[in-house]
């Protein structure tokens, strides 16, 4: 049987980093596969975690798989490494760009997560999807871990707590940079040695990254983003007070680059949490994290809303409406706030714009998006009731596919997961061609389908054989994510 595949994509996102527990961590970079089924998962080039080296060198999320990185040199960034690339076409003459066509080329944005995401297995995700952007569903959780407070609407009716005075920039800073944390990443690696000498066979921890967090409870609950904890043997969290603490991981969800950490601590300063639905074009922000890393802890930049519900979409198509601001997000802002005019987190940084020639276009997760995905993980350590296809595997293009003798463009199974669908005779070397009536025509056609659907529900696959060279149809149960 061949296998196409340098790098498999996991299609359920059950085990991407959703389920990213610490005991997990050390073998996630191992795995060449990325799950399907849900609907967000991989960014261009995510920010928060650097590496220090004069400066800070930052994990990069290629490919589902943390093994690209970006080096800070002291001028600029640039790769020591890039990740294992699946199957390239032959390149065709392209037709001169407009300006405004190249900058969208350029936006693929990490928000919702970027980058260092274990290329396990990613769940599909029961949300909706409305004109193709999310909008997440009750995610099973009873217990919202922290509260959102709205405003005051016209007729002074609101459902939660409503927002006191504006503060000024300094009141602002002093009320939340309590509550953002530095936090870092360390990742067991074996020890150098030079000819002559006999290896080091134990494995020594480093700092593989830093990035930042958000205090959410008193008791020690912090939110950061899934790219900052991803690949971690170990955490450790820095106050602003400077006092560390080890953290454990208690859940992480690579489909929308969220986390949520755990220290044992009393007495924290939590942050204050207002409504990201509450936002206007133009209102004023303030991003506080750790640019660089712990150097450059509670940095804070001042800017404005540029958009809302903007779409972002990451290399594979996972698409997100998030908050565009022109306030600075660098390397190590990631998972940090931001804030509104009132010291209220509005949103959690997960990206910037890494291109040439563009400033100022800075992404975060609204709070509304976050706040049942950070509640699910803290009650479950995972996100429930989402629906999983239960296969991994890797969508090839029209040229690729002809090029090792299929018909089509689809996603090549590499394995399946799922009885369902291994009962309906899809095994190895199968390519899915249409789900309902769904072509799969792009890396994002059957995760972005699935967000719409439920485990239990049915869906029918239309699939080429590879040894038989017959295309058949079937029906499908789709199971439920477990976050194993």
């Amino acid at each position: 049987m061949f296998d196409p595949l340098n790098q498999n994509q996991n299609f359920d996102q059950n085990s991407h980093t959703t389920q990213d527990t610490t005991n997990q961590n050390a073998s996630s970079n191992n795995s060449q596969h990325n799950t399907y089924g849900a609907y967000y998962n991989e960014y261009q080039t995510p920010y928060g975690s650097q590496q220090n080296q004069n400066g800070y060198s930052q994990q990069v999320w290629q490919g589902g798989q943390p093994n690209g990185q970006t080096v800070w040199d002291g001028s600029s960034y640039h790769y020591t490494q890039q990740a294992p690339q699946p199957p390239k076409k032959p390149k065709k003459e392209k037709k001169p760009m407009s300006r405004g066509k190249r900058l969208a080329v350029k936006i693929t944005a990490a928000v919702l997560a970027c980058v260092l995401v274990s290329a396990s297995s990613i769940a599909g995700f029961a949300a909706l999807i409305n004109g193709g952007y999310i909008s997440v569903n009750n995610t099973g959780s009873t217990n919202p871990a922290f509260t959102i407070n709205k405003m005051v609407s016209d007729d002074g009716s609101t459902s939660q707590t409503s927002t006191s005075g504006e503060l000024s920039l300094t009141e602002i800073a002093e009320k939340v940079v309590p509550s953002v944390v530095c936090i870092q990443n360390f990742q067991k690696t074996n020890g150098n040695y030079y000819f002559g000498q006999i290896p080091n066979t134990e494995s020594e921890e480093r700092d593989a990254g830093e990035g930042s967090g958000i205090i959410a409870t008193q008791d020690g609950y912090i939110i950061t983003n899934a790219h900052v904890v991803d690949g971690a043997d170990s955490l450790k969290v820095i106050l602003y007070d400077g006092s560390t603490y080890e953290a454990e991981l208690v859940g992480s969800d690579s489909v929308t680059d969220l986390a949520v950490i755990k220290i044992e601590a009393t007495n924290l300063v939590p942050a204050t949490f207002g409504s990201s639905e509450d936002l206007k074009v133009a209102d004023q922000v303030m991003a506080i994290g750790n640019p660089g890393g712990l150097q450059f802890s509670s940095s804070v930049t001042v800017g404005y809303i540029s958009a809302l519900n903007r779409p972002v979409t990451s290399e594979d198509g996972y698409t997100m409406e998030c908050i565009q601001t022109d306030a600075a997000i660098n390397p190590g802002n990631s998972g940090g706030a931001l804030v509104n005019k009132y010291g209220q987190v509005i949103g959690i940084n997960s990206s910037k714009i890494a291109a040439t020639g563009y400033e100022g276009l800075g992404f975060a997760i609204p709070i509304d998006t976050a706040q049942p995905i950070i509640s699910s993980l803290k009650e479950y350590g995972y996100v429930k009731d989402r629906a999983v296809l239960g296969i991994t595997g890797q969508y090839i293009d029209s040229m690729t596919a002809r090029f090792y003798g299929y018909p089509t463009a689809g996603m090549y199974v590499a394995s399946v997961t799922n009885p369902s669908v291994s009962s309906a005779g899809i095994t190895q070397g199968c390519l899915i061609t249409k789900i309902d009536d769904v072509t799969v025509d792009s890396q994002s056609a059957i995760t972005s389908y699935l967000t719409q659907k439920k485990a239990g529900d049915t869906v029918t696959l239309e699939v080429y054989n590879g040894l038989s060279q017959q295309t058949f149809t079937v029906e499908v149960t789709l199971a439920q994510s477990t976050g194993e």
